[in-house]
């Protein structure tokens, strides 16, 4: 059986995309509470032992006011999916967002999984205000 299989969600993750202000807040943006951050850890260890195919859903938390205070984009509209499916995907440089309705996929290539395993330990250390990626492609990681 997969490590990856065997995993359970714990904590609350938040994804978010703006509508406005994409100049200064393109792409993505997570956060996550502390048990929010373990866990996710816990899956991108189990993904990456896993390797090409591995894939799990979590599901997600809208962001919260705290969260959204972080970044400060003011009163930039938001849309936030229910659910992230990461994927490990060889094929993939390093990541690609897709997005259906109220389910986002990140298709994760190798480097991928270590640059948004650091990003998630940062959230957990109270780190963040950047972004992994450009454009619509970014991913920034904020605590809070």
């Amino acid at each position: 059986m997969k490590r990856s299989h065997v995993w359970q969600h714990h904590g609350t993750v938040s994804l978010w995309r703006y509508r406005d202000n994409l100049r200064n807040y393109p792409g993505w943006h997570i956060g996550a509470d502390a048990a929010g951050c373990a866990s996710m850890l816990a899956l991108l260890d189990a993904l990456a032992l896993d390797g090409p195919g591995a894939t799990r859903t979590l599901q997600l938390s809208p962001p919260s006011p705290a969260q959204l205070a972080v970044p400060n984009n003011r009163d930039a509209r938001w849309d936030a999916p229910a659910t992230l499916r990461l994927t490990v995907d060889e094929d993939v440089a390093f990541w690609q967002w897709d997005v259906d309705g109220a389910r986002a996929t990140l298709r994760l290539g190798k480097a991928a999984t270590g640059a948004l395993r650091q990003g998630v330990v940062d959230i957990a250390a109270g780190r963040g205000d950047y972004s992994v990626g450009q454009g619509a492609q970014a991913l920034w990681f904020w605590w809070g």
